[in-house]
């Protein structure tokens, strides 16, 4: 599995002085596997999806906030004739994924609507768990205003937790505990500070205490926190990164191959599984 992070801003797109290192597009984590692009999330990120060659290309929304899903009108695979992009997002209410598109994508906020599109995308009211080839993708609810899903991606014995847009809730989070058992990345949210966290409860974010906690009793490998608050510069993440790291308790964070167990999802960072 190659997985490349090619945005993990939370709330709004930020750019700038300071803004460099862990990068200002928003939410959009690209997995390959097999013969399978399986994308999470189309914030901003998806703006710079890589060439991905003849691989199937599949989105998965994990709620239809709008910086989840403002980068959609130019991901630029929209732009190739007949290429078949499968969409997958929960219904909400009455909206079904293709009606939850159509809010954004349509006049008076956008000129075009999915159909005037070349490539033909293919919207499913997603039921999990759903397998594409080798991949297979499962999900549980997450605890953020509106809902949304927290997925898993598994390929030959490898797995990813993406777990953004979530606000740790004791009673509650023994299912994302179970939910990430044993799983090789875990991508949690930890948006804000625990001094920041006092102040915005029922946000439905958390704070990198949290991610720790749940890494440890999960027995996850490895943990990068996304949704980084648009006001946190690059100074201010490394901070909390080696608090994160020093919670952990290790005194390398790393393997030898210099990649870092505890850290903070930077701009373009590719692990592989």
């Amino acid at each position: 599995m190659r997985i490349t992070i090619l945005g993990a801003r939370g709330s709004i797109p930020t750019e700038g002085e300071g803004m460099i290192e862990f990068g200002g597009s928003t939410s959009c984590v690209l997995i390959e596997a097999g013969d399978q692009a399986v994308f999470l999330d189309a914030g901003t990120g998806i703006m710079n999806a890589p060439d991905v060659g003849t691989k199937q290309i599949s989105i998965f929304l994990t709620h239809p906030h709008l910086d989840h899903i403002l980068g959609l009108p130019f991901f630029p695979y929209l732009q190739q004739k007949n290429k078949r992009i499968d969409f997958y997002a929960k219904r909400s209410g009455t909206h079904s994924a293709k009606e939850l598109v159509g809010e954004v994508l349509s006049p008076p906020l956008w000129p075009c609507r999915a159909d005037d599109y070349p490539a033909d995308i293919v919207f499913h009211d997603m039921a999990l768990p759903v397998r594409m080839g080798d991949v297979l993708v499962e999900g549980i609810a997450s605890n953020h205003p509106g809902g949304g899903t927290v997925y898993r991606v598994t390929f030959s014995q490898r797995s990813v937790v993406y777990a953004t847009d979530y606000e740790y809730d004791p009673p509650k989070a023994s299912e994302l505990v179970e939910f990430a058992r044993g799983t090789d990345l875990l991508m949690m949210d930890g948006q804000y500070t625990r001094d920041e966290l006092e102040g915005k409860r029922g946000y439905g974010h958390s704070a990198p205490e949290s991610g720790i906690r749940i890494m440890k009793e999960s027995g996850a490998k490895m943990i990068r926190f996304v949704h980084h608050d648009p006001m946190h510069r690059d100074d201010f993440l490394r901070r909390m990164e080696a608090e994160a790291a020093e919670l952990y308790g290790t005194d390398e964070n790393g393997s030898g191959d210099g990649i870092k167990t505890v850290a903070f999802a930077r701009k373009e960072e590719v692990i592989i599984l």
